[in-house]
């Protein structure tokens, strides 16, 4: 018996999955692809570590902000040609163990729940999904290429509250940063408790190869 518990204590490390560097991905597809529905992006292994499922089922979500740019390459100055802006909140209902994914586009304007999932694991494949960008290129011959963007922070149960609400259609949510509940002092107290907590900010930033779309 003790040297079963030896070999599982021993094998533990092994058993666990390996936590990976957070990183953001952008994929280019074929030049048919892209010109017809834009690049893909990833985020992986920004939500995937213990001390984020720890702060989920405490009652402190994740709010993931994704930012993809289009920006042509000039000989001396770059320019901005498009923007694509969204937010994921994940967080944990407690009443019913499941932890639930909500996407967030225009800026409020559109809410759509990604699902319920039993498990952390479940959870977390669902966010590392790949992402296709309504971002395409322009369509002439000069060098282009996608920055994307992505914040990550833990926050408070009543700052996903509106998304919730706005999914059971009683509301419009407010997540443009004018209406969220609480005051700043206490949205202030709950971040500084969060880090506390060891949830730090991360801030991540992945640029694609420089291609040109023929025409």
């Amino acid at each position: 018996m003790r040297i079963t518990l030896w070999l599982v204590w021993w094998l533990a490390p092994a058993l666990l999955p390996a936590q990976g560097q957070p990183r953001l991905e952008i994929t280019l597809p074929s030049p048919a692809v892209l010109a017809a529905s834009g690049p893909s992006i990833r985020a992986l292994d920004v939500i995937s570590d213990r001390e984020t499922q720890d702060l989920l089922e405490s009652g402190f979500p994740a709010r993931l902000s994704f930012r993809v740019e289009l920006w042509s390459a000039g000989r001396v100055f770059d320019a901005l040609r498009g923007r694509v802006e969204w937010e994921v909140f994940v967080y944990y209902d407690g009443l019913g163990k499941r932890y639930r994914v909500v996407r967030v586009e225009g800026g409020g304007e559109t809410v759509t729940s990604a699902g319920q999932f039993a498990t952390f694991a479940e959870m977390v494949r669902e966010v590392e999904r790949p992402a296709v960008v309504p971002l395409r290129p322009a369509r002439q011959r000069e060098r282009q290429y996608y920055i994307g963007l992505l914040e990550v922070e833990s926050l408070s149960l009543t700052d996903v509250d509106e998304v919730e609400r706005w999914l059971r259609g009683e509301l419009q949510p407010a997540v443009r940063g004018q209406g969220n509940p609480g005051t700043a002092l206490g949205r202030g107290l709950r971040r500084l408790f969060v880090r506390l907590l060891g949830a730090e900010r991360k801030n991540l930033q992945a640029r694609s190869r420089t291609f040109v779309v023929e025409r």
